[in-house]
């Protein structure tokens, strides 16, 4: 969240104030060392297991730490403390849908006849002569320059067309929600000779570069750059295109050369970042007069054969292109490149065709009225029209405009005005159409910069000081603390709120024509599967009469016949020929290319909440015609096997390993040494089992917890891919889930990850060398022979949960949460809950979902008992799912009646329930955790192990929900009414929600498996 004082003057979050957080690090690390050497003696673990694997920097705050802890009046040593059995609560944190695609198969709309189609195109394009049209050839073409159009070629006896659909040219969300791409960025300095990690964020209209992917820093951008202003890009050295330099114009003072982490990722950048260039192009042409109201208008060239001069033929893409030369044409859009996709034995044939209808031409005694037709509809390829100057303005605005990045917004308007903080800034405030922003300077300080989105503004009220007379303003800010500024006059600050008002009637009454059934184009009552508006069918659109030519376009290149192409080219080019091709800018850029088919084996172990992921992700990869088995616990197969998915079972009973996770502090030492005597055969037969069961898989996909993957992979010289639920990659952020709540301390941070996985490693590597060298009949290998920081990363939760730190590089991808909707087959809701329900909302009572899934629950009756009497304490009603008291527990005495203000029930699916109710109280597992965020309802966690503190954390960060401590009655029932009666979480906790019902989680992890399979098929050590 944002400090309500916006003080950035104490940088609290210092290593140098948390030695204690640093030197429990070394504490554990002992521990550990102990366990795994079984020597009480020894004092070198940490040394052994965090010590050599931290940079300079890292362990330079160790040693001040250490210093630091030893401080004090005596010469003797200072006794470590001993640590907390858990760690208190004090809430000192500060304050779906199915993919379809469309084949392409001789039954499709789209299938015309010749004579159809030859009497479409004269009706188009009128008539070429009394002798019959005949056609050659039909064939789905690109036309291209710096980016592809996707069209249907048509080559007749007399003529040769080329007709494309168009997406939404303006689409309906504004601007500053079309997001089409964001990620890590290093830039270069070269005046300093160095570089700085960003966060990158290319919208329509900008990119913008922030200090990290948190929402909350994205409201003071450290630099934005109008697409206007960016004159082109190209690569820096041919031989590493991973860097690339992006020109801007003159009075830029932008040094533009960027560095991303992969060459997929870098490839994909320049692609995104050209195809925002060309529509900014598009634009502007737009904006300074052309009419082109229809918003999915097309594309549509005509050549007369006997018009064409000249047919130069090249290859390009593999691909035999022609630049055509036509006399007579009057419109000079730059040279046009055409071709086929397949090769046509015709096409290559294209000037013996030219020679026959000239000679025919030649023979008449009238020729016949032939224009030349190159309709770019609001599009243009042509260079001298890239740069169109905005009216002139006087110097202080064109300062303005580039510090805040509104060097297109039609006017602004600004006044001298004080920011609000412990240190005031003076600057100017500055109102638009569409933004309010801020600029001020500080003495030897960074500028203070804010650019808020309109929309975000929720009101703008006046404000007056208590003793000293002052002209304030307030804005309420959508999610965030509210913004102070202070003003000279009442005058001044009452036209600002004058300004600001009028600004946001406006754009309310844009979203509501753009949201009214004339104007739309397309509806649906499920989550969109990507932020971009869906794409416009033109026999739904109706905002002017239907022509000849319209009736062309739609029925000759509608837009499903470019997704279905583009989606099945996969099954004809290499990943690699598909990832290098330019922008395809009439096509949703969150189409699947189709792969030949494969088997994806799944590893995994754990709970249900880790399977469940992987049957969503299986159902999504078998749409694609690929083979799915799911290798995991023996009582998940009949789960499995019901949707259509492969089983094979790998490991035993799960229960066990929760009840040890609960009975001891997760990871601690005390846990480790009774799994290490527990569970070594338990490893043993985990290890053997995954070996056989992942025989005949062309692609893995491991959760990292089941250890035995990347070894399997490299056996089997396979692609391998971890996916997992939580945070499992290095980064200073936040620590380890398994090792910690969340603390302000980076090298604690990035130390507890280091632990983590060389205490994993030397307490495993004995087996699983052993296992290497008898059973996969590989040889030993280490932690650097792994070369884990080089393997795709896949995590299956929300950046609107956990933005991605900066120091995670492209490799690592956070896709959106894996919903499995349905997940209980012929599941259907009990008659008496239906009624219940009915019930509450008769009466006004807010409903609660209650239950903890399928963890083992100490006292399991007594836990009941108190979640009765918090929630008849709080008046609200309760769907209590008592899974708690159905696995490996013992009777604690006789189980509580249940009043008619609750309704108990063994299991009912989220996804079902949850939007249909208030709020959620649950274990904090992910998949539960993801699943109430998705709903948009405040989210109560109590947390019992492993990672459900760190996403308890979450949700109370995000302010979305509460985390509780224990399940005393009194902190119980506070929880409840607050989550049902707090106005501000409920909103936070529905903006959280919207951002995760936007995503498509599972077509965006298949999309980077498809991506990075070439690369992950390759010997990662020697990756760069």
């Amino acid at each position: 969240m944002i400090n309500p004082s916006f003080d950035t003057d104490n940088d609290s979050g210092s290593d140098d104030f948390l030695p204690p957080f640093i030197l429990s690090i070394c504490r554990d690390a002992n521990e550990f060392d102990k366990v795994i050497r079984d020597d009480s003696s020894t004092k070198d673990g940490f040394n052994q297991l965090v010590a050599k694997d931290l940079d300079q920097d890292e362990l330079a705050v160790v040693g001040r730490s250490a210093r630091l802890d030893v401080a004090g009046t005596t010469w003797t040593d200072a006794e470590f403390t001993s640590e907390p059995e858990s760690y208190s609560d004090d809430t000192s944190i500060p304050k779906f849908d199915q993919f379809h695609r469309v084949a392409t198969t001789d039954g499709d709309s789209w299938k015309l006849e010749e004579d159809e189609l030859v009497k479409l195109l004269v009706q188009e394009f009128g008539s070429l002569g009394e002798e019959e049209e005949k056609l050659i050839f039909e064939a789905d073409a690109l036309m291209f320059n710096d980016v592809l159009i996707v069209g249907v070629l048509h080559l007749t006896t007399h003529r040769l067309t080329f007709h494309a659909s168009l997406l939404s040219a303006r689409p309906d969300l504004l601007p500053s929600q079309q997001v089409i791409k964001a990620g890590p960025v290093t830039v270069h300095l070269p005046r300093f000779h160095k570089k700085r990690r960003l966060w990158l964020e290319l919208t329509h209209d900008m990119m913008c570069t922030y200090s990290s992917s948190n929402p909350d820093d994205h409201l003071r951008p450290l630099r934005s750059i109008l697409l206007s202003g960016i004159q082109g890009i190209s690569l820096v050295d041919p031989n590493n295109p991973r860097i690339f330099q992006v020109a801007c114009g003159e009075d830029l003072d932008v040094a533009g050369i960027v560095e991303f982490d992969t060459e997929e990722s870098a490839q994909e950048w320049r692609k995104e970042l050209t195809g925002a260039l060309f529509f900014q192009r598009h634009r502007r042409r737009e904006a300074i007069g052309s009419d082109f109201s229809d918003v999915n208008d097309g594309i549509r060239v005509s050549y007369p054969l006997h018009k064409i001069e000249k047919v130069k033929m090249i290859e390009s893409f593999n691909k035999d292109v022609a630049i055509i030369h036509v006399d007579g044409l009057e419109q000079n859009d730059g040279q046009l490149y055409l071709g086929p996709i397949l090769r046509v034995p015709a096409w290559l044939a294209l000037e013996d065709h030219i020679n026959e209808a000239k000679q025919r031409v030649a023979a008449l005694s009238t020729p016949p009225e032939a224009p030349v037709v190159v309709d770019l509809g609001p599009l243009t390829f042509a260079q001298d029209a890239q740069i169109t100057k905005l009216p002139p303005t006087d110097a202080k605005e064109k300062i303005l405009r580039n510090a805040l990045g509104l060097g297109e917004e039609p006017e602004i308007w600004c006044t001298r005005a004080r920011v609000f903080r412990k240190i005031s800034c003076l600057g100017y405030f500055v109102v638009s159409p569409h933004y309010i922003g801020f600029w001020g300077k500080y003495v030897m300080k960074e500028d203070v910069k804010y650019r808020l989105p309109m929309r975000i503004v929720n009101s703008a009220s006046p404000i007056t000081g208590k003793i000293l007379k002052i002209h304030g303003l307030c804005l309420e800010i959508e999610g965030s603390p509210n913004l102070k500024f202070q003003f000279k006059t009442q005058d001044i600050r009452d036209e600002v709120i004058r300004r600001i008002n009028n600004s946001r009637a406006l754009l309310l009454s844009e979203s509501y024509i753009s949201s009214t059934p004339a104007l739309s184009t397309t509806s649906s009552s499920s989550p969109t599967s990507d932020s971009r508006p869906n794409t416009p069918q033109s026999s739904n659109f109706s905002l002017h009469p239907t022509s000849p030519a319209k009736n062309a376009l739609d029925a000759i290149s509608p837009l499903e016949r470019g997704t279905a192409l583009l989606a099945s080219a996969g099954m004809k080019y290499p990943m690699s020929t598909i990832l290098s091709l330019p922008k395809v800018i009439n096509l949703e850029s969150n189409i699947l290319i189709s792969r030949p088919s494969m088997h994806f084996v799944c590893l995994t172990i754990g709970s249900r909440g880790d399977v469940q992921p992987y049957i969503a992700l299986g159902v999504g990869l078998k749409k694609e015609h690929h083979r799915v088995t799911i290798v995991t616990h023996e009582e998940y197969r009949e789960w499995i096997e019901g949707f259509g998915l492969e089983f094979k079972q790998a490991g035993g009973d799960p229960g066990a390993l929760m009840k040890l996770s609960v009975e001891n502090k997760m990871f601690s030492p005390e846990f480790f040494k009774e799994s290490l005597a527990n569970f070594r055969p338990w490893l043993d037969q985990l290890l053997l089992d995954a070996w056989e069961s992942c025989q005949g898989a062309d692609v893995l996909l491991e959760s990292p917890s089941a250890m035995a993957g990347v070894h399997i992979a490299e056996a089997l010289h396979i692609p391998y891919f971890r996916t997992f639920t939580m945070p499992w990659t290095k980064t200073s952020e936040f620590p380890h889930a398994f090792l910690s709540p969340p603390v302000d301390s980076p090298t604690f941070n990035s130390a507890s990850y280091v632990l983590f996985n060389n205490v994993m490693w030397a307490a495993t590597s004995g087996q699983i060398n052993r296992w290497r060298r008898h059973t996969l009949k590989i040889g030993n290998t280490d932690m650097g022979h792994l070369a884990q920081s080089k393997v795709v990363f896949i995590y299956n939760f929300s950046q609107a949960v956990v933005p991605k730190p900066l120091d995670w590089g492209d490799l690592i991808s956070i896709s959106g949460y894996w919903f499995l909707d349905n997940p209980d087959l012929d599941w259907g809701p009990p008659e008496s809950l239906i009624t219940w329900m009915e019930k509450a909302h008769e009466d006004g009572k807010p409903i609660v979902y209650i239950g903890f899934g399928s963890i083992t629950v100490p006292n399991p009756n007594r836990v009941t008992s108190r979640i009765v009497e918090a929630v008849l304490r709080s008046d609200v009603r309760a769907i209590i799912s008592k899974g708690w008291s159905a696995r490996m527990s013992k009777t604690d005495g006789k189980e509580p009646s249940m009043p008619p203000e609750c309704y108990q029930l063994d299991n009912v699916p989220h996804d079902w329930l949850f939007p249909q109710i208030d709020a959620a109280f649950h274990h904090g597992g992910a998949g539960t955790t993801g699943a109430s965020l998705r709903a948009g309802i405040p989210t109560i966690i109590k947390p019992w192990f492993g990672d459900q503190f760190f996403w308890a954390s979450r949700v109370q960060k995000l302010g979305a929900g509460i985390k509780v401590s224990s399940l005393r009655v009194n902190e119980l029932a506070d929880a409840l009414t607050k989550a049902t009666t707090s106005r501000i979480m409920k909103e936070k906790a529905m903006m959280v929600g919207e951002k995760i019902r936007a995503e498509n989680g599972v077509r965006m992890a298949i999309r980077t498996i498809y991506t990075y399979t070439p690369r992950a098929s390759r010997d990662r050590t020697l990756l760069k």
